[in-house]
Protein backbone atom coordinates (compact mmCIF):
# COMPACT_ATOMS: atom_id res chain seq x y z
CA UNK A 1 0.00 0.00 0.00
CA UNK A 2 2.70 2.90 0.90
CA UNK A 3 4.81 1.87 -2.09
CA UNK A 4 1.54 2.50 -4.32
CA UNK A 5 1.23 5.80 -2.30
CA UNK A 6 4.43 6.76 -2.71
CA UNK A 7 4.42 6.14 -6.87
CA UNK A 8 1.68 8.11 -6.98
CA UNK A 9 3.43 11.02 -5.73
CA UNK A 10 6.04 10.64 -8.34
CA UNK A 11 3.72 10.37 -10.89
CA UNK A 12 2.19 13.83 -9.62
CA UNK A 13 5.57 15.43 -9.47
CA UNK A 14 6.58 14.52 -12.34
CA UNK A 15 3.59 15.48 -14.39
CA UNK A 16 3.73 19.11 -12.76
CA UNK A 17 7.38 19.60 -12.37
CA UNK A 18 6.81 21.76 -15.53
CA UNK A 19 4.13 24.36 -14.31
CA UNK A 20 5.92 26.51 -12.29
CA UNK A 21 5.02 30.15 -12.62
CA UNK A 22 7.44 32.15 -14.76
CA UNK A 23 9.35 35.08 -12.36
CA UNK A 24 9.02 37.93 -14.60
CA UNK A 25 5.84 39.26 -13.21
CA UNK A 26 5.11 37.61 -10.08
CA UNK A 27 3.75 39.48 -6.93
CA UNK A 28 5.71 40.17 -4.47
CA UNK A 29 4.27 39.95 -0.80
CA UNK A 30 5.57 41.87 2.37
CA UNK A 31 7.99 40.59 4.74
CA UNK A 32 6.90 37.39 6.46
CA UNK A 33 3.95 37.36 4.70
CA UNK A 34 4.64 34.92 2.03
CA UNK A 35 2.77 31.93 3.49
CA UNK A 36 0.06 31.10 5.20
CA UNK A 37 -0.37 32.56 9.29
CA UNK A 38 -2.33 29.95 10.62
CA UNK A 39 -3.47 26.53 9.28
CA UNK A 40 -6.45 23.92 10.13
CA UNK A 41 -6.40 20.37 9.00
CA UNK A 42 -9.64 18.07 9.53
CA UNK A 43 -8.90 14.44 8.16
CA UNK A 44 -10.57 11.45 7.74
CA UNK A 45 -9.32 7.71 6.67
CA UNK A 46 -8.76 4.44 7.37
CA UNK A 47 -6.23 2.19 9.04
CA UNK A 48 -4.58 -0.72 7.45
CA UNK A 49 -2.58 -2.32 10.58
CA UNK A 50 -0.22 -5.37 11.16
CA UNK A 51 1.00 -6.22 14.24
CA UNK A 52 2.05 -9.08 16.53
CA UNK A 53 2.69 -9.44 20.46
CA UNK A 54 3.98 -12.62 22.46
CA UNK A 55 4.38 -12.96 26.02
CA UNK A 56 4.54 -16.68 28.02
CA UNK A 57 1.80 -18.07 25.88
CA UNK A 58 2.33 -18.61 22.09
CA UNK A 59 2.16 -15.54 20.18
CA UNK A 60 -0.25 -13.61 18.73
CA UNK A 61 -0.16 -11.59 15.31
CA UNK A 62 -2.84 -9.27 13.89
CA UNK A 63 -4.11 -7.29 10.27
CA UNK A 64 -6.68 -5.91 9.07
CA UNK A 65 -8.82 -2.66 7.91
CA UNK A 66 -9.64 0.05 10.51
CA UNK A 67 -11.87 2.81 9.54
CA UNK A 68 -13.07 6.36 11.32
CA UNK A 69 -9.29 7.28 11.82
CA UNK A 70 -9.67 10.98 12.59
CA UNK A 71 -7.33 13.60 12.89
CA UNK A 72 -7.41 17.38 13.72
CA UNK A 73 -3.87 19.05 13.21
CA UNK A 74 -3.06 22.97 13.33
CA UNK A 75 -0.52 25.37 12.78
CA UNK A 76 -0.18 29.36 13.83
CA UNK A 77 2.65 31.49 12.71
CA UNK A 78 3.01 34.54 14.92
CA UNK A 79 6.93 35.27 15.98
CA UNK A 80 10.10 36.33 14.18
CA UNK A 81 8.02 37.22 11.16
CA UNK A 82 5.96 34.42 10.98
CA UNK A 83 9.16 32.22 10.89
CA UNK A 84 8.00 30.78 14.48
CA UNK A 85 5.17 30.25 16.06
CA UNK A 86 2.66 26.92 17.51
CA UNK A 87 1.74 23.32 16.36
CA UNK A 88 -0.79 20.87 17.96
CA UNK A 89 -2.89 17.74 16.85
CA UNK A 90 -5.35 15.04 18.32
CA UNK A 91 -5.76 12.12 16.17
CA UNK A 92 -8.44 8.96 17.60
CA UNK A 93 -8.24 5.70 15.60
CA UNK A 94 -10.72 2.91 15.89
CA UNK A 95 -9.25 -0.57 16.97
CA UNK A 96 -10.73 -4.03 16.74
CA UNK A 97 -9.42 -7.32 16.82
CA UNK A 98 -11.07 -9.93 14.72
CA UNK A 99 -11.07 -14.00 14.32
CA UNK A 100 -12.47 -14.77 11.02
CA UNK A 101 -14.79 -11.60 11.45
CA UNK A 102 -15.54 -11.83 15.00
CA UNK A 103 -14.59 -9.13 17.44
CA UNK A 104 -12.34 -10.82 20.14
CA UNK A 105 -11.48 -7.32 21.59
CA UNK A 106 -11.97 -3.46 20.53
CA UNK A 107 -11.55 0.13 21.89
CA UNK A 108 -9.99 3.39 20.02
CA UNK A 109 -6.24 4.76 20.42
CA UNK A 110 -5.38 8.36 20.50
CA UNK A 111 -2.46 10.54 19.71
CA UNK A 112 -1.90 14.51 21.03
CA UNK A 113 0.98 16.65 20.23
CA UNK A 114 1.60 20.54 20.64
CA UNK A 115 4.68 22.43 20.68
CA UNK A 116 6.94 24.94 19.00
CA UNK A 117 7.80 25.03 15.37
CA UNK A 118 9.90 26.71 12.88
CA UNK A 119 9.54 26.93 9.28
CA UNK A 120 12.09 28.86 6.19
CA UNK A 121 11.42 29.13 2.70
CA UNK A 122 13.45 28.60 -0.30
CA UNK A 123 11.95 29.54 -3.52
CA UNK A 124 8.79 27.47 -3.44
CA UNK A 125 10.42 25.21 -1.19
CA UNK A 126 9.42 25.41 2.44
CA UNK A 127 10.64 23.83 5.46
CA UNK A 128 9.45 23.05 9.08
CA UNK A 129 10.53 21.15 11.97
CA UNK A 130 9.12 21.40 15.32
CA UNK A 131 9.88 19.69 19.19
CA UNK A 132 6.64 18.81 20.47
CA UNK A 133 5.14 17.41 23.42
CA UNK A 134 3.94 13.86 22.38
CA UNK A 135 1.15 11.48 24.22
CA UNK A 136 0.56 8.04 22.22
CA UNK A 137 -1.17 5.29 23.51
CA UNK A 138 -0.14 2.32 21.77
CA UNK A 139 -2.11 -1.69 22.05
CA UNK A 140 -1.63 -4.28 23.92
CA UNK A 141 -3.22 -7.47 24.74
CA UNK A 142 -2.77 -8.80 28.44
CA UNK A 143 -2.04 -12.63 27.43
CA UNK A 144 -2.20 -13.92 24.05
CA UNK A 145 -3.93 -16.88 25.44
CA UNK A 146 -7.02 -14.53 26.32
CA UNK A 147 -6.39 -11.21 24.66
CA UNK A 148 -8.16 -8.29 26.35
CA UNK A 149 -7.60 -4.57 24.75
CA UNK A 150 -5.77 -2.42 26.51
CA UNK A 151 -3.23 0.06 25.94
CA UNK A 152 0.57 1.25 26.70
CA UNK A 153 0.76 5.17 27.55
CA UNK A 154 3.65 6.61 26.12
CA UNK A 155 5.00 10.10 26.99
CA UNK A 156 7.75 11.98 25.29
CA UNK A 157 9.25 14.79 22.45
CA UNK A 158 8.20 14.29 18.73
CA UNK A 159 10.75 15.51 16.89
CA UNK A 160 8.81 15.92 13.48
CA UNK A 161 9.68 17.65 10.06
CA UNK A 162 7.21 18.90 7.15
CA UNK A 163 8.49 19.97 3.73
CA UNK A 164 6.35 21.37 1.23
CA UNK A 165 6.91 22.21 -2.48
CA UNK A 166 4.25 24.74 -4.15
CA UNK A 167 3.36 24.28 -7.87
CA UNK A 168 0.47 26.90 -8.47
CA UNK A 169 -2.59 25.70 -7.14
CA UNK A 170 -1.19 22.40 -6.34
CA UNK A 171 1.22 21.52 -3.09
CA UNK A 172 3.39 18.52 -2.74
CA UNK A 173 4.30 17.56 1.01
CA UNK A 174 6.12 15.35 2.72
CA UNK A 175 6.22 14.42 6.52
CA UNK A 176 8.59 12.68 9.07
CA UNK A 177 8.51 11.97 13.17
CA UNK A 178 10.58 10.46 15.19
CA UNK A 179 9.08 10.14 19.23
CA UNK A 180 11.75 10.14 21.73
CA UNK A 181 10.45 8.19 24.76
CA UNK A 182 10.73 9.67 28.12
CA UNK A 183 8.08 7.98 30.41
CA UNK A 184 5.68 4.70 29.78
CA UNK A 185 2.92 3.98 31.95
CA UNK A 186 0.27 0.79 31.91
CA UNK A 187 3.16 -1.48 31.64
CA UNK A 188 7.04 -1.91 32.21
CA UNK A 189 8.03 -1.50 28.70
CA UNK A 190 10.59 0.48 26.79
CA UNK A 191 9.17 1.89 23.83
CA UNK A 192 10.19 3.03 20.02
CA UNK A 193 8.50 4.30 16.95
CA UNK A 194 9.27 6.25 13.75
CA UNK A 195 6.83 7.84 11.05
CA UNK A 196 7.09 8.77 7.46
CA UNK A 197 3.75 9.99 4.99
CA UNK A 198 3.29 12.76 2.25
CA UNK A 199 -0.02 13.94 0.23
CA UNK A 200 -1.26 16.14 -2.54
CA UNK A 201 -3.43 19.63 -1.60
CA UNK A 202 -4.96 20.92 -4.38
CA UNK A 203 -6.29 24.56 -3.44
CA UNK A 204 -10.17 24.87 -4.48
CA UNK A 205 -11.09 28.55 -3.88
CA UNK A 206 -10.37 31.38 -1.68
CA UNK A 207 -12.73 33.46 0.61
CA UNK A 208 -11.13 36.90 1.99
CA UNK A 209 -8.55 35.73 4.03
CA UNK A 210 -9.25 32.50 4.14
CA UNK A 211 -8.46 29.39 1.38
CA UNK A 212 -9.95 26.26 0.86
CA UNK A 213 -8.26 23.02 0.04
CA UNK A 214 -8.57 19.40 0.09
CA UNK A 215 -5.55 17.04 1.09
CA UNK A 216 -4.94 13.33 -0.08
CA UNK A 217 -2.94 11.62 1.82
CA UNK A 218 -0.85 8.60 3.11
CA UNK A 219 1.40 8.19 6.06
CA UNK A 220 2.96 5.00 7.65
CA UNK A 221 3.76 4.50 11.32
CA UNK A 222 5.63 1.93 13.21
CA UNK A 223 5.70 1.22 16.95
CA UNK A 224 7.59 -1.07 18.92
CA UNK A 225 7.06 -2.26 22.87
CA UNK A 226 9.86 -4.47 24.65
CA UNK A 227 9.21 -5.12 28.65
CA UNK A 228 11.55 -4.39 31.18
CA UNK A 229 10.33 -6.72 34.00
CA UNK A 230 11.63 -10.43 33.19
CA UNK A 231 8.95 -12.07 35.14
CA UNK A 232 6.26 -10.54 32.80
CA UNK A 233 7.94 -10.87 29.40
CA UNK A 234 6.50 -8.75 26.59
CA UNK A 235 7.45 -7.96 22.53
CA UNK A 236 5.07 -6.02 20.79
CA UNK A 237 5.02 -4.69 17.67
CA UNK A 238 2.99 -3.01 15.02
CA UNK A 239 3.12 -1.28 11.61
CA UNK A 240 0.15 0.89 10.37
CA UNK A 241 -0.68 2.83 7.11
CA UNK A 242 -3.26 5.26 7.19
CA UNK A 243 -4.95 6.66 3.98
CA UNK A 244 -7.34 9.75 3.84
CA UNK A 245 -8.77 13.10 2.75
CA UNK A 246 -8.68 16.15 4.93
CA UNK A 247 -10.47 19.67 4.52
CA UNK A 248 -7.05 22.33 4.57
CA UNK A 249 -7.91 25.64 5.81
CA UNK A 250 -5.16 28.42 5.70
CA UNK A 251 -5.42 32.19 6.65
CA UNK A 252 -3.83 35.09 5.61
CA UNK A 253 -4.21 38.36 5.31
CA UNK A 254 -5.90 39.04 1.41
CA UNK A 255 -5.01 42.72 1.35
CA UNK A 256 -0.95 41.28 1.45
CA UNK A 257 -1.90 40.10 -1.99
CA UNK A 258 -4.31 42.29 -2.97
CA UNK A 259 -1.47 45.91 -3.02
CA UNK A 260 1.81 44.95 -2.69
CA UNK A 261 4.08 47.57 -1.56
CA UNK A 262 7.75 46.09 -2.99
CA UNK A 263 8.67 44.72 -6.06
CA UNK A 264 11.93 42.51 -6.81
CA UNK A 265 14.31 41.94 -9.42
CA UNK A 266 16.13 39.22 -10.60
CA UNK A 267 19.56 39.85 -12.82
CA UNK A 268 21.33 37.60 -15.11
CA UNK A 269 24.72 38.75 -16.62
CA UNK A 270 26.69 36.67 -19.43
CA UNK A 271 29.45 37.16 -21.32
CA UNK A 272 30.49 35.93 -25.22
CA UNK A 273 30.57 32.54 -23.53
CA UNK A 274 27.76 31.88 -20.98
CA UNK A 275 26.84 32.96 -17.53
CA UNK A 276 29.49 35.23 -15.60
CA UNK A 277 29.46 33.88 -11.95
CA UNK A 278 30.75 36.14 -9.00
CA UNK A 279 30.46 39.31 -11.18
CA UNK A 280 29.60 42.29 -8.69
CA UNK A 281 25.84 43.99 -9.23
CA UNK A 282 25.02 46.87 -7.95
CA UNK A 283 20.85 47.80 -7.80
CA UNK A 284 20.02 51.47 -7.06
CA UNK A 285 16.89 52.75 -6.92
CA UNK A 286 16.14 56.13 -4.91
CA UNK A 287 18.21 56.47 -1.82
CA UNK A 288 18.37 52.65 -1.78
CA UNK A 289 21.23 50.89 -3.40
CA UNK A 290 21.62 46.74 -2.61
CA UNK A 291 24.82 45.36 -3.81
CA UNK A 292 24.48 41.78 -4.88
CA UNK A 293 26.90 39.05 -6.65
CA UNK A 294 25.78 36.95 -9.48
CA UNK A 295 25.66 32.97 -8.58
CA UNK A 296 26.96 29.97 -10.93
CA UNK A 297 24.44 30.51 -13.18
CA UNK A 298 24.94 34.33 -13.43
CA UNK A 299 21.98 35.16 -11.81
CA UNK A 300 21.53 37.43 -8.47
CA UNK A 301 17.76 38.24 -7.51
CA UNK A 302 16.94 40.52 -4.95
CA UNK A 303 13.34 41.52 -2.99
CA UNK A 304 11.45 44.30 -1.50
CA UNK A 305 12.88 46.89 -3.61
CA UNK A 306 10.83 50.21 -3.07
CA UNK A 307 8.79 50.94 -6.86
CA UNK A 308 10.39 53.46 -9.54
CA UNK A 309 13.17 53.23 -11.57
CA UNK A 310 15.46 50.96 -10.89
CA UNK A 311 19.40 51.34 -12.08
CA UNK A 312 21.30 48.16 -12.42
CA UNK A 313 25.53 48.18 -12.62
CA UNK A 314 27.67 45.06 -13.39
CA UNK A 315 31.46 44.83 -13.04
CA UNK A 316 34.47 42.14 -13.38
CA UNK A 317 37.19 42.02 -13.49
CA UNK A 318 38.95 41.73 -17.21
CA UNK A 319 35.33 42.72 -18.58
CA UNK A 320 34.03 46.19 -19.30
CA UNK A 321 31.44 47.68 -16.93
CA UNK A 322 27.77 47.14 -17.90
CA UNK A 323 24.66 49.42 -17.07
CA UNK A 324 20.71 49.27 -17.71
CA UNK A 325 17.86 50.86 -16.39
CA UNK A 326 14.31 49.06 -15.63
CA UNK A 327 10.68 50.77 -14.09
CA UNK A 328 10.06 48.45 -11.66
CA UNK A 329 6.07 48.85 -9.76
CA UNK A 330 4.62 47.75 -6.35
CA UNK A 331 3.93 43.74 -6.63
CA UNK A 332 6.32 43.26 -9.56
CA UNK A 333 9.45 40.91 -10.08
CA UNK A 334 11.35 41.79 -13.27
CA UNK A 335 14.31 40.20 -15.05
CA UNK A 336 16.72 42.06 -16.75
CA UNK A 337 19.65 41.10 -18.87
CA UNK A 338 23.23 42.38 -19.28
CA UNK A 339 25.92 41.26 -21.74
CA UNK A 340 29.51 42.34 -20.91
CA UNK A 341 31.97 42.10 -23.60
CA UNK A 342 35.73 41.51 -22.31
CA UNK A 343 37.78 44.65 -21.57
CA UNK A 344 39.98 46.15 -24.01
CA UNK A 345 43.84 46.24 -23.61
CA UNK A 346 44.84 49.71 -21.74
CA UNK A 347 46.68 51.22 -24.22
CA UNK A 348 47.54 55.36 -24.94
CA UNK A 349 48.73 57.76 -28.47
CA UNK A 350 51.41 59.70 -29.66
CA UNK A 351 50.48 62.22 -31.72
CA UNK A 352 54.41 63.41 -32.98
CA UNK A 353 55.63 66.44 -35.32
CA UNK A 354 58.80 66.47 -36.81
CA UNK A 355 60.18 69.87 -38.23
CA UNK A 356 63.83 71.61 -38.74
CA UNK A 357 65.86 73.62 -36.71
CA UNK A 358 66.21 76.52 -38.65
CA UNK A 359 62.67 76.86 -40.43
CA UNK A 360 60.39 75.06 -38.60
CA UNK A 361 59.17 73.30 -41.70
CA UNK A 362 57.82 69.83 -41.64
CA UNK A 363 60.41 66.88 -42.48
CA UNK A 364 59.20 63.42 -43.68
CA UNK A 365 61.44 61.45 -41.17
CA UNK A 366 61.28 57.74 -40.10
CA UNK A 367 60.14 57.07 -36.34
CA UNK A 368 60.93 54.36 -34.49
CA UNK A 369 59.04 54.08 -30.63
CA UNK A 370 59.71 50.60 -28.57
CA UNK A 371 59.43 48.65 -31.70
CA UNK A 372 56.48 50.42 -33.16
CA UNK A 373 57.82 52.35 -36.64
CA UNK A 374 56.00 54.74 -38.86
CA UNK A 375 57.21 57.77 -41.25
CA UNK A 376 55.50 61.28 -41.17
CA UNK A 377 53.53 62.51 -44.03
CA UNK A 378 54.26 65.50 -45.84
CA UNK A 379 53.04 67.84 -43.02
CA UNK A 380 55.59 66.42 -40.98
CA UNK A 381 52.86 64.60 -38.39
CA UNK A 382 52.48 61.03 -37.50
CA UNK A 383 50.06 59.21 -34.94
CA UNK A 384 51.46 55.87 -33.28
CA UNK A 385 48.42 54.50 -31.42
CA UNK A 386 48.21 50.57 -29.25
CA UNK A 387 51.38 51.76 -27.34
CA UNK A 388 52.08 50.70 -23.45
CA UNK A 389 51.67 53.10 -20.73
CA UNK A 390 55.01 54.17 -19.56
CA UNK A 391 57.84 56.61 -20.68
CA UNK A 392 59.08 55.45 -23.94
CA UNK A 393 62.06 56.78 -26.06
CA UNK A 394 61.74 58.08 -29.66
CA UNK A 395 63.98 58.06 -32.36
CA UNK A 396 63.67 60.18 -35.56
CA UNK A 397 65.98 59.97 -38.34
CA UNK A 398 66.05 61.72 -41.84
CA UNK A 399 67.90 61.91 -45.02
CA UNK A 400 70.37 65.35 -44.71
CA UNK A 401 69.32 65.68 -40.61
CA UNK A 402 71.13 64.47 -37.95
CA UNK A 403 69.46 62.01 -35.86
CA UNK A 404 67.43 62.84 -33.29
CA UNK A 405 66.02 61.26 -30.05
CA UNK A 406 63.28 62.08 -27.44
CA UNK A 407 61.61 60.82 -24.17
CA UNK A 408 57.61 60.94 -23.63
CA UNK A 409 55.71 58.96 -21.03
CA UNK A 410 52.61 57.27 -22.72
CA UNK A 411 49.44 58.13 -20.64
CA UNK A 412 46.82 55.15 -20.98
CA UNK A 413 43.60 56.44 -22.81
CA UNK A 414 45.08 59.22 -23.74
CA UNK A 415 46.96 60.90 -26.70
CA UNK A 416 50.69 62.03 -25.63
CA UNK A 417 51.93 64.81 -27.94
CA UNK A 418 55.62 65.90 -28.80
CA UNK A 419 57.46 67.79 -31.08
CA UNK A 420 60.95 66.51 -32.48
CA UNK A 421 63.50 69.46 -33.70
CA UNK A 422 66.17 67.74 -36.46
CA UNK A 423 69.09 69.79 -37.20
CA UNK A 424 70.63 69.67 -40.58
CA UNK A 425 73.89 67.82 -40.84
CA UNK A 426 76.06 70.49 -42.50
CA UNK A 427 74.99 73.24 -39.64
CA UNK A 428 76.18 72.99 -36.64
CA UNK A 429 74.53 74.92 -33.87
CA UNK A 430 77.76 76.52 -31.68
CA UNK A 431 77.35 76.03 -28.00
CA UNK A 432 77.19 79.25 -25.66
CA UNK A 433 79.89 80.13 -23.00
CA UNK A 434 78.87 82.69 -20.55
CA UNK A 435 79.33 83.40 -16.52
CA UNK A 436 81.28 85.89 -14.47
CA UNK A 437 84.52 86.96 -13.60
CA UNK A 438 84.72 87.98 -9.82
CA UNK A 439 87.69 88.72 -6.92
CA UNK A 440 88.31 85.72 -4.46
CA UNK A 441 88.29 88.54 -2.17
CA UNK A 442 84.79 90.38 -1.56
CA UNK A 443 83.11 88.45 -5.15
CA UNK A 444 83.60 92.26 -6.45
CA UNK A 445 83.57 92.03 -10.57
CA UNK A 446 86.43 91.55 -12.36
CA UNK A 447 87.13 93.65 -15.80
CA UNK A 448 89.23 90.49 -17.30
CA UNK A 449 90.54 89.03 -20.40
CA UNK A 450 89.62 85.63 -21.09
CA UNK A 451 91.40 84.12 -24.02
CA UNK A 452 90.55 80.52 -26.10
CA UNK A 453 93.40 79.74 -27.18
CA UNK A 454 92.76 76.62 -29.66
CA UNK A 455 90.06 79.39 -30.84
CA UNK A 456 92.72 82.13 -30.91
CA UNK A 457 89.75 84.65 -29.81
CA UNK A 458 90.07 86.92 -26.63
CA UNK A 459 86.82 88.39 -25.20
CA UNK A 460 86.32 91.19 -22.50
CA UNK A 461 84.17 91.01 -19.05
CA UNK A 462 81.79 94.30 -18.80
CA UNK A 463 81.69 96.09 -15.99
CA UNK A 464 80.00 93.87 -14.08
CA UNK A 465 82.50 91.15 -14.65
CA UNK A 466 79.91 88.88 -16.72
CA UNK A 467 80.72 87.74 -20.57
CA UNK A 468 79.06 85.90 -23.03
CA UNK A 469 80.57 83.99 -26.65
CA UNK A 470 79.39 81.38 -28.76
CA UNK A 471 81.90 78.91 -29.96
CA UNK A 472 81.88 75.43 -31.52
CA UNK A 473 81.33 72.16 -29.62
CA UNK A 474 84.66 71.00 -28.07
CA UNK A 475 87.70 71.17 -25.41
CA UNK A 476 89.37 74.26 -25.16
CA UNK A 477 91.69 75.94 -22.44
CA UNK A 478 90.44 79.51 -21.44
CA UNK A 479 93.61 81.56 -19.81
CA UNK A 480 91.67 84.54 -17.59
CA UNK A 481 93.90 87.80 -16.72
CA UNK A 482 93.12 91.10 -15.12
CA UNK A 483 95.53 94.26 -13.70
CA UNK A 484 96.04 92.99 -10.06
CA UNK A 485 95.30 89.72 -10.29
CA UNK A 486 97.14 86.52 -10.64
CA UNK A 487 96.51 85.02 -14.24
CA UNK A 488 94.48 81.12 -14.62
CA UNK A 489 93.89 78.94 -16.86
CA UNK A 490 91.02 76.18 -17.24
CA UNK A 491 89.69 73.67 -19.29
CA UNK A 492 86.37 73.54 -20.58
CA UNK A 493 84.59 70.88 -22.70
CA UNK A 494 81.22 71.42 -24.74
CA UNK A 495 78.96 70.37 -27.07
CA UNK A 496 77.02 72.15 -29.99
CA UNK A 497 73.87 73.46 -28.59
CA UNK A 498 75.15 73.82 -25.13
CA UNK A 499 74.41 76.48 -22.62
CA UNK A 500 77.51 76.35 -20.55
CA UNK A 501 78.11 78.25 -17.32
CA UNK A 502 81.74 79.07 -16.19
CA UNK A 503 82.30 81.39 -13.78
CA UNK A 504 85.71 82.41 -12.46
CA UNK A 505 87.00 83.57 -8.96
CA UNK A 506 90.66 85.38 -9.86
CA UNK A 507 92.64 85.69 -6.78
CA UNK A 508 94.29 89.08 -6.07
CA UNK A 509 98.76 89.24 -6.27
Amino acid sequence: MLRNVLAALAVLWASTSGAQPSVSTSTVKAPGSRDDAAQVRLRYGVAIRNGSESDTGPGLSYAGVSPNDLALTGWLWFLLGDHLGLTGGVQREAFSLLDGGTAVTSGGLFRVHVGPTGRVRFGPARFEAAASYSFQQLPVFGTVSAPVFATVQRHGVLLAARAMVDLGPVTLEGRFEYPVAIATVGRAVTSQGLGAGGGVRVQLFRTGSLKWGVLADAQWHQDSLASTDASAPLSATQSVVRAGLALDLQWKEAKLDVAPTAGALRVTVAGEQGPLAGVAVAVSVGTTRRDLVTDATGTAAVGELEPGEVTVTSSLAGYESGETRVGLAAGEERSVSLVLGREKPKVGALVLRVVSFEVKAPVVASVEVNGTSGTTNEAGALTLEGLAPGPVSVKVTAPGFNPGEEAVSIVAGRSSELTVTLVPEKKRVPATLSGQVRSARGGKPVLAQLEIRELKQTIAADDTGAFSVQIPGGKYTVRISAAGFVTQSKAVTVRDGDQAIFNVDLAPK
